[in-house]
């Protein structure tokens, strides 16, 4: 069986709570990952992803105005509010401060199970409390991609 172990990704990346949503945006996209661990000096308090900073950004656009009709007969201008939005929100208005862990030896159907009962898509692993990778929904799609691709090979 595979564990947690064995499908996590080692590298940890960290953000402050106190970044804006572009810094983050653009530490995302720089290092080639979709979410990080929000860390306020030692302490681990929450876990953020493109979708995080996404979902908010797109509430507030949308309840500036009900509709993007209504923009385009208004004198609003959707863009400026949105450029003002990136640079006054921080990582702490919108990480999930619940941050939820796996040990380094459960399964991946452990792990799953956890995911799919909390509704979230990454687990912090962690070796005698200790933090040392993250799993998301994603690494356990690629677990059953190899799996069923080496069924095929033995077929």
């Amino acid at each position: 069986m595979l564990t947690a172990k064995e499908l996590m990704s080692s590298r940890l990346m960290t953000v402050a709570p106190s970044m804006t949503l572009r810094e983050l945006l653009e530490y995302l996209r720089e290092n080639a990952i979709h979410g990080a661990l929000v860390k306020e000096g030692d302490r681990l308090v929450g876990v953020v992803s493109y979708t995080d900073a996404l979902i908010f950004l797109s509430d507030i656009s949308m309840s500036e105005e009900s509709s993007f009709s209504m923009l385009a007969e208004s004198d609003f201008d959707l863009s400026e509010q949105f450029v003002n939005r990136i640079d006054e929100v921080t990582v702490d208005d919108v990480m999930t401060p619940a941050v939820f862990t796996c040990d380094v030896n459960d399964t991946a159907a452990e792990v799953s199970a956890l995911l799919l009962e909390k509704k979230i898509h990454r687990a912090v692993v962690t070796d005698n409390g200790q933090a040392i990778g993250l799993l998301s929904s994603t690494d356990l799609m690629r677990a059953v991609v190899m799996y069923e691709e080496q069924l095929a090979i033995k077929a």
